[in-house]
């Protein structure tokens, strides 16, 4: 895959992921009695479609970097003279 393909589909993929994670959810809890009934598959496809469309709506955001202000740079001390030492007195 080139970077190309990937930046088109990456939208996308996290809806693609939330739909399969809600789909195999949804199934895996109705093979808790050991088979799948109808209305266990059309909950499950309730849940695949669900999962996507509250995925997909949601924007893709960058994440949030805090700007850091730049350090001031240290200043060094001021050197008196001992002429201007002597002025001061």
């Amino acid at each position: 895959m080139t970077t190309a393909t990937l930046e088109k589909i990456a939208p996308q993929a996290k809806a693609f992921i939330g739909a399969l994670v809600a789909f195999l959810t949804a199934i895996a809890t109705a093979l808790d009695n050991g088979s799948i009934s109808a209305q266990e598959w059309v909950f499950a496809l309730i849940a695949l479609i669900a999962g996507f469309g509250a995925v997909f709506s949601i924007p893709n955001k960058p994440p949030f970097v805090p700007e850091q202000e730049p350090e001031p740079e240290p200043v060094a001390p001021k050197v008196q003279s001992t002429s201007a030492r002597a002025k001061q007195k």
